[in-house]
């Protein structure tokens, strides 16, 4: 897979899911809550599952390996960053 070709042939769906990223990344810095924080992690992280189920299905590979996949990595990643929110800084 080409990933500049994937992205030249759906501009959209990369466009929405760099820009929730970025939304979620400078929430994540400008809010000093911890719990809002926490809200803000979970919120792009189930955005970015749905996403990717959303990305698969319509090209046609959604398996359920992929789905464990993306589970696997978002977990380690709410683990990662809820156990010490201060972790990118």
């Amino acid at each position: 897979m080409n990933i500049p070709k994937e992205i030249k042939n759906k501009p959209i769906e990369y466009i929405v899911l760099f820009l929730i990223f970025i939304i979620g990344f400078f929430l994540y810095i400008f809010i000093n809550n911890s719990q809002s924080r926490m809200l803000v992690i979970s919120g792009v992280t189930f955005f970015y599952f749905g996403w990717s189920l959303y990305h698969h299905k319509k090209r046609g590979d959604l398996h359920t390996s992929i789905i464990i996949e993306y589970l696997f990595f978002i977990l380690f990643g709410l683990v990662f960053l809820l156990l010490d929110p201060f972790a990118i800084f």
